[in-house]
């Protein structure tokens, strides 16, 4: 269950031109997700990213964002996730199978056999359900 310190996720389509930097648990070393850099309303923020790359949230200070991804990073992959396919106005649940740098493999609802390996740019039209009460987008 997500913790209620990980706050709503980010919104924001991105084009992914940014270099990415791992950030990693420090009692272990696992990989928890990546930071990417960009300039927004004349100000550079920190984008925290899942794993496989989808953007999360983005704070103004990197070590925010480190704090997040070292807190919420893996808890998050446990969570219903949201996907809108290219072109497509309504969002479908998603589940994910199996998470791995640049990539992530889906369930769509209930059908186990409804999956689909997202890489690319599908993957900013990938994002963890808001919190209890919120509306979607944020």
């Amino acid at each position: 269950m997500r913790e209620t310190r990980c706050g709503p996720p980010y919104r924001r389509d991105v084009t992914r031109t940014e270099e990415l930097t791992p950030v990693h648990r420090a009692e272990d070393g696992e990989l928890v997700g990546w930071l990417s850099s960009e300039r927004r309303d004349d100000a550079d923020v920190w984008v925290a990213r899942a794993l496989f790359g989808s953007p999360l949230r983005a704070f103004p200070e990197r070590q925010d964002a480190e704090a997040f991804l070292r807190r919420c990073g893996l808890p998050l992959l446990a969570e219903r996730w949201w996907y809108r396919p290219s072109g497509a106005t309504a969002e479908r649940a998603t589940w994910l199978v199996e998470a791995r740098p640049g990539a992530v493999t889906v369930r769509f609802g209930y059908d186990l056999h409804d999956t689909a390996t997202l890489t690319g740019a599908e993957l900013d039209r990938l994002r963890p359900t808001p919190e209890a009460g919120g509306a979607h987008g944020g």
